[in-house]
């Protein structure tokens, strides 16, 4: 895996919220006690975060303007647009620290009474919908449920094929510095397993050098694969999902936060161990019923029964969504859960992004004069 593969693979894992495990050479993260000091601390590191995030977002962007003006230079106008598509990893941590922390079924208050638990965005997009998309898919919506501002749509290949195929093979060979070949089915393709060269590596040598090369050992045999640059160091951490952390830190706020929602009248929605009670299911049927319908959502997970009269509509549902958000909500505030699991989750996240600050910073002045060369180049 080298290029552009590689670096989708990477991008990835940067996209990532928080994360755990131990940074090669550090010495792990020390104990952090939850509570305010955590949480503007987690702020803090989480800007930083997001800010390496940027940055690679502005090097693919460079990258790609620097591998254009070879491919030009070289006689090739129209490009893959596949190969050349751009990243947005920043717009994933828009919404800060609490990204991906799980406390869906936990919502502010404020954030319940006008978004609900968030379940309606994963349906407003579905056909049919798209009136009520543009109104309820506000920037702030986006933020806080880390949408980018525009939809994905995929690249317009129309001018590429029009091209044909000897136009590709000889675009991929100049753009790899290896000859392509007929997939058959595609027509030509890249090789994925030659060394990186043509403008791909006239490329990286403009703005960096020489490629980053990554040695792996899997299943006791050693490999490697290729970047255009030094990864920033959060590649070299491990993703925590695993809710027991969390859990852990917790002093009862669960238990109480269950005793107030069956005080409410929400028996069989206890937030459980996994902080994940049957949301998606429960409103889903509502939201797409056809759906669900056909598919029979995820049968094994035991959904409490819905309201006798179901709400035909759209926001009709969502108005149901958000009342029973609301309720979560009051009873996050009454046991003290919503606040646990926010510093927990801050306190989490500093044990495990404070050890690789100092090389974060590094990389980033790093990554910043990359830059600043590649735009004195392009300027030339």
């Amino acid at each position: 895996m080298r290029g552009a593969a590689a670096l989708a693979a990477i991008g990835a894992l940067l996209a990532a919220g928080a994360c755990g495990g131990e940074a090669e050479g550090d010495e792990g993260g020390a104990a952090v006690e939850a509570g305010s000091d955590a949480v503007s601390e987690a702020e803090r590191l989480y800007q930083m975060i997001n800010d390496s995030r940027r940055i690679d977002d502005e090097l693919t962007e460079i990258e790609h303007r620097v591998a254009k003006r070879c491919l030009e230079d070289a006689g090739f106008s129209v490009h893959d647009p596949m190969v050349f598509q751009e990243t947005d990893y920043a717009a994933y941590g828009a919404a800060g620290y609490m990204t991906d922390a799980p406390d869906q079924a936990v919502p502010a208050p404020e954030a319940a009474e006008q978004w609900g638990f968030g379940i309606w965005v994963e349906f407003v997009r579905d056909p049919g919908n798209e009136d009520l998309a543009e109104e309820l898919l506000t920037p702030e919506a986006r933020a806080a449920f880390n949408i980018p501002e525009e939809d994905y749509v995929e690249p317009d290949t129309g001018e590429w094929e029009a091209e044909g195929e000897e136009y590709q093979a000889a675009w991929i060979e100049a753009w790899t510095g290896a000859p392509a070949y007929d997939s058959s089915v595609k027509g030509p393709e890249e090789d994925g397993e030659a060394p990186m060269g043509g403008c791909e590596l006239e490329m990286v040598e403009t703005i960096y050098g020489e490629p980053y090369t990554v040695e792996v050992e899997e299943d006791g045999e050693e490999g490697s694969y290729t970047l255009t640059h030094r990864p920033s160091p959060m590649a070299e951490l491990e993703e925590f999902e695993d809710p027991d952390a969390l859990l852990g830190r917790l002093d009862g706020e669960n238990d109480a936060f269950d005793s107030c929602l069956i005080d409410k009248g929400y028996e069989g929605w206890e937030i459980g161990t996994d902080f994940s009670p049957p949301l998606w299911n429960y409103f889903g049927t509502m939201y797409a019923p056809d759906y669900f319908a056909e598919y029979g959502g995820e049968e094994e997970i035991e959904v409490p029964e819905g309201p006798d009269d179901v709400p035909g509509d759209f926001l009709g549902v969502l108005e149901l969504e958000r009342a029973m958000a609301v309720d979560f909500a009051a009873c996050g505030q009454e046991s003290g859960l919503r606040a646990a699991v926010e510093e927990g989750w801050a306190a989490m996240l500093v044990e495990q992004y404070r050890p690789i600050e100092t090389d974060m910073v590094a990389w980033q002045e790093e990554m910043q004069g990359h830059l600043d060369n590649a735009q004195d180049y392009l300027q030339e």
